[in-house]
This record gives structure tokens, C-alpha cells and sequence, in this order.
């Protein structure tokens, strides 16, 4: 019995130690918490999105602990984000004669000096130390985009198509319409710097990727009637029309303006009941059909193309505006008047919609910012 008493004695005072354990342990957690850091508060900051509050406590973090090299690199992208690219790029290029980095912060101590040498407007550098980046990532692609970042920002539009082709030969994409898309895109810059030859030709090969491409079918349109071809510019705009619906909307005044010009102008009537036909709901097309009734002096059926339109979109100012004109030729300002106060409560802000990046507004359509090249509607 003596051994079995003294084995469970000894079962019980481990019992009673662990649980002193325990409770000390319990007891020691329970006191206050850690404060954060401020590189925790940093980092914390930036996920939420607050850039600012960030950038502060990255600021404070270096102040403390200069050997933070994470913190370097964070405070080196918000200074640049905000518009000080020199800041960035002397910051950055110190941390390069870091010898305690690790590859990944080496990495991203590069990938932001590609950055930096465009926010700084040499385009050159951010080239030279993005192809170094994709020769040591050629295996897996990761430098791509940034690569083709650089050469966005020198205008290398050729080398820039072909890094976004071996982009999507990366990305295993066989759908050449988003290769056709950049395409168009290069060709609209160069058609805004009126260097018409070469946008003729990257409109041209964006047909060739697709041949309904509706960005290429406008432009390329554009400057055959620009060049003295308005035949073939119409036969491409109607031809974007009937592929695309929903974006006939685009080529109605040009439309409008060649039949005028040809003396056709009757012909419009039925091209934009076809129209009609394949979009039945589009208010641009009613009002285009209600403009031609006014200018052939149908003010009846101008008056329905315009009803049916404000129906289709009640919030349409140019609608408003058409059944005000039509009711002052009619001679009936009670209407008009009535119209006028329609619009005066609808009325809010521009017709043209804002850069989803950097806010500007443009006069007319562009598939990417003028200002800033951000794709102005998703793929």
C-alpha cells in the first residue's frame, strides 16, 4: 500500500504545482497590454487605407529605430503617392547600400524605384531598373507589370504592346480581345498627338485581334473622314453600331453629320429605326431620331421620339431641353415653361464622366484618362 500512497502523493503535488503554474501565468497575462509600436501602427494605418496617419507613424518608426528598413520603404511610396517623387527616389536609392536586406525587402526597394524614376519624370531609369527586375523574375513573370509601367510613362507604345502580349501568354489569357483593347487604346494616344499614320496602324491591328472592336471602328473612322474617306469612315461607324448596341450611341452625331453633309439626310430616319430595333431603350438614339424630326420640321414626331426618350431615362437634361425647344415652336409656352422647371430640378452636374483614378473630365470619350491612362471602364 506505501508505494501506491506515495505514487499518488506525488500525482498530486504535480497536480497542485501545475496548477500554481497556472494561475501565475493567469494572473501575469491578465496585467496590461503591449503597447503598439508605431511601425504596428503604420502598418495597421495602411490597411485601412489612412495614408496620411501612415505616413506619420512611419516617420516616427525610422525616428526610433533607423535600422527599420520595411518602414524606410513604406515611408518611401506614401512620400511619392502624395506628389514627392525626389523624396522617394534619394530615400530608396540610400536604402540600396543597405547591407542587412533581406531579398524580399530588396525586391520591393527596387520595385519602388521604378516608380520613383517615373513620379520624377525619367522614364529611362524606371526602364533600365525594371528590365533588371525581370531578368532576375524572367522564370516567373513578376516583373511584367512593371515593365510595362515604364514604358507607358517614355511612350514606347511598341515594346509597351509587346510586354503586355507576353503578360497575357504569363497569365495563360488565349482571348485576344483584351490584346485588341490595348491596341485601340495606343492607337487613341496616338491619334490625340495627331500622329494619324500610327494610329491608323495600331487601329488597324487591334481589328485584326478583333474585327468588331468598337474603339478601333471609331477612331479609324474618325481619320478616314478626317483624311478625306467618308464613305469608308461610315461604313466602319455603322458597322460598330450594329455590332454594338449599346454603344451606337457613340456615332450618332457623326452619322449625322455625314448624311447632312452628302445630302442623304433622309436616310437617317431608317438607319436609327434599325438601331432602334437592336436597342430599343437607348434615349440617345430617340433623341437623335427626335433631332432629325425638328430639322425636317415634324414637330409631332419629334415630340413622341422625345417623350419616349425621357421615359427611357427621365434625368435626360438634353430631352428636357429638346421638348422645350419643340414647344416654343409650337407656340406653346405653358408647356416649355413647365419643361424649363422639369429641368431646373433635375439639373446636377457634368454630362461627361469623371476619371475613376485622378477625377479629370474629358470632352468625349476615351477608352483610357488622357491625363492619367487609367482605364476608364472595366475590361
Amino acid at each position: 500500500m506505501l508505494p501506491l500512497f506515495t505514487a499518488v502523493a506525488a500525482v498530486g503535488a504535480l497536480a497542485a504545482v501545475g496548477y500554481a503554474a497556472w494561475l501565475f501565468s493567469r494572473d501575469a497575462n491578465s496585467g496590461p497590454p503591449r503597447a503598439e509600436t508605431p511601425y504596428q501602427r503604420g502598418v495597421h494605418a495602411l490597411l485601412a487605407g489612412h495614408r496620411d496617419e501612415a505616413l506619420e507613424a512611419f516617420a516616427d518608426t525610422v525616428q526610433e529605430d533607423s535600422e527599420n528598413i520595411d518602414a524606410y520603404i513604406h515611408l518611401g511610396n506614401l512620400l511619392r503617392e502624395r506628389g514627392e517623387g525626389q523624396r522617394a527616389l534619394d530615400l530608396h536609392r540610400k536604402l540600396t547600400a543597405r547591407g542587412s536586406r533581406t531579398a524580399a525587402q530588396d525586391r520591393a526597394i527596387r520595385e519602388a524605384l521604378v516608380l520613383d524614376w517615373i513620379a520624377v519624370g525619367r522614364p529611362e531609369e524606371a526602364v533600365a531598373q525594371a528590365l533588371a527586375i525581370r531578368e532576375r523574375e524572367r522564370k516567373n513573370g513578376f516583373g511584367l507589370p512593371l515593365l510595362l509601367e515604364a514604358y507607358e510613362a517614355g511612350g514606347e507604345w511598341d515594346r509597351a504592346f509587346e510586354v503586355r502580349a507576353e503578360l497575357s501568354k504569363a497569365k495563360g489569357e488565349r482571348d485576344p480581345l483584351a490584346l485588341a483593347r490595348y491596341r485601340a487604346a495606343i492607337g487613341e494616344i496616338c491619334l490625340r498627338g495627331e500622329r494619324l499614320d500610327e494610329a491608323m496602324r495600331h487601329f488597324k491591328a487591334a481589328l485584326r485581334l478583333d474585327k468588331d472592336h468598337p474603339v478601333a471602328l471609331l477612331r479609324l473612322g474618325d481619320i478616314y473622314y478626317e483624311t478625306s474617306h467618308p464613305e469608308r469612315a461610315m461604313r466602319l461607324w455603322k458597322g460598330l453600331a450594329a455590332a454594338h448596341p449599346d454603344q451606337a450611341h457613340l456615332v450618332l452625331e457623326r452619322l449625322e453629320v455625314s448624311y447632312f453633309e452628302r445630302g442623304r439626310f433622309g436616310d437617317m430616319a431608317q438607319l436609327y429605326e434599325e438601331m432602334l430595333q437592336r436597342n430599343p431603350r437607348d434615349a440617345r438614339i430617340l433623341l437623335a431620331l427626335a433631332r432629325m424630326h425638328v430639322k425636317r420640321d415634324d414637330l409631332p414626331e419629334a415630340t413622341r421620339a422625345a417623350r419616349e426618350a425621357l421615359e427611357c431615362d427621365p434625368r435626360s437634361l438634353e430631352a428636357r431641353l429638346l421638348l422645350v425647344d419643340i414647344h416654343r415652336r409650337t407656340g406653346d409656352p405653358g408647356r416649355a415653361l413647365t419643361e424649363v422647371d422639369a429641368l431646373l430640378r433635375h439639373l446636377s452636374g457634368s454630362d461627361h464622366p469623371a476619371c475613376p483614378r485622378c477625377g479629370a473630365r474629358a470632352e468625349e470619350y476615351w477608352s483610357r484618362c488622357p491625363a492619367c491612362l487609367a482605364w476608364t471602364e472595366p475590361a
